[in-house]
């Protein structure tokens, strides 16, 4: 029988955040826990929101925003959805193999996830019984007002005693969802700056501070976001237009980088505005990153977005260059990275395909008023299926999220 060796906690402790590289400033403290930093070791720690009060006030820890503290303790009490348990079936059978001499040793349990108004992120999930007690995650979103199905094996003598429980709570929910919201905010922003930055013919360079900052704050936002992903083991989606030629008109061959112009800023001795282009060819740039060089000055500037195939982004940066000639642009894209990501993101294509499948095939055999002659065999078959595949699921949500998250790190 599988067993949950896979499962995984809420959030990564902090132990493991700091060895994979994420600062003291970066930590993120599991649902329901507020961060504080210890008044004796000026280290962070994780307490419960209730407790945080109380150990400002003996000492302990160091005092906190109370505004900060007040509005996670509100989103504490916020309900995220419920539990609705499918069924309860006695394992009979090994794997297909109808065996009556086997004992029932467990249960096959399968029970919907279900979001209120608010989404659900990587619902956390605790199942108890009068012999097992199991912690572990869905690494998927649950739309508001949606449900998802799952199941698992849980060994118990009565199974009147088997609860299940839903741990997440608003705080870690609220915060994914205000990060979306702001980058999708700053994406717009960025979009309508840079086209008012206007054509080859007619750049307005008035607007290359304005994207530079707004370049900057989403780069941020992004790592704030991804870095919180990772520690959930959850993914982003974002689509984007295609288009079919650069912004100076050229037919887009390769992954490439076009200096459009440079002109002399109205501030800064030696400074220019240098205004570029960044193409992708037959496929995705995931990570872009382009190298703007002068005879003074190298900078490599993230875009802060994807470039989808055959299309190009205009953006723009600020250098020092003793002459105007020197200034060149040029791709520099993680190239190792980009081959990653697009192979971890088909693979959990297929993989979402495959959980889909088989919970569907769960429903069904579920809410057929007809049981099949061998419905514990079947049960207890897609029930495996679905604990391989969630796990499956979760470690390459990990592995994209740390790589995004380091990226724009």
């Amino acid at each position: 029988m599988p067993s949950l060796q896979d499962s995984f906690a809420d959030i990564l402790s902090l132990k493991k955040q700091i060895n994979l590289g994420i600062s003291s400033d970066d930590l993120t403290c599991d649902s329901g826990m507020f961060k504080v930093i210890r008044e004796r070791t000026n280290s962070i720690a994780c307490v419960k929101t209730d407790n945080v009060l109380k150990l400002v006030s003996k000492g302990w820890a160091k005092p906190v925003d109370e505004t900060l503290l007040n509005a996670q303790s509100s989103q504490d009490d916020f309900v995220l959805g419920t539990i609705n348990k499918l069924y309860v079936e006695p394992i009979k059978t090994q794997f297909g193999k109808v065996s009556p001499k086997y004992a029932v040793s467990g249960y096959d349990v399968a029970f919907e996830i279900c979001s209120s108004s608010q989404k659900i992120y990587v619902p956390d999930i605790l199942i108890k019984s009068d012999s097992e007690t199991q912690r572990y995650e869905i690494p998927e979103t649950v739309e508001p007002n949606t449900c998802i199905i799952s199941a698992t094996f849980i060994k118990a003598t009565d199974p009147n005693t088997i609860k299940i429980t839903l741990l997440n709570q608003g705080d870690i929910s609220k915060t994914l969802s205000d990060l979306e919201a702001k980058v999708l905010s700053l994406q717009q922003e960025l979009d309508t700056a840079r086209k008012l930055l206007g054509t080859k013919s007619a750049p307005d360079v008035t607007q290359t501070a304005k994207i530079t900052e707004l370049r900057k704050q989403l780069n941020e936002t992004k790592e704030d976001l991804y870095r919180l992903y990772f520690a959930v083991y959850a993914v982003p989606q974002e689509k984007y237009d295609v288009q079919k030629l650069s912004f100076t008109g050229t037919p887009i061959e390769d992954q490439s980088a076009t200096l459009v112009m440079a002109k002399k800023a109205l501030t800064g001795e030696n400074t220019y505005d240098a205004v570029f282009e960044a193409c992708a060819g037959k496929t995705t740039v995931k990570l872009p990153v382009i190298s703007v060089t002068s005879d003074m000055e190298t900078i490599n500037v993230k875009l802060g977005d994807k470039i989808a195939p055959n299309t190009c982004q205009m953006s723009s940066v600020k250098i020092l260059s003793g002459n105007l000639t020197s200034i060149k642009a040029a791709p520099a894209g993680n190239a190792e990275s980009n081959s990653k990501i697009t192979d971890i993101e088909n693979q959990l294509t297929k993989l979402q395909n495959d959980i889909v499948s088989e919970r569907n095939m769960l429903r069904s055999i579920t809410h057929d008023p007809n049981k099949p002659s061998n419905y514990n065999e079947q049960i207890e078959m897609h029930t495996a299926n679905i604990i391989d595949l969630r796990g499956q699921i979760g470690a390459l949500k990990a592995q994209l999220n740390e790589i995004l998250y380091k990226t724009y790190g």
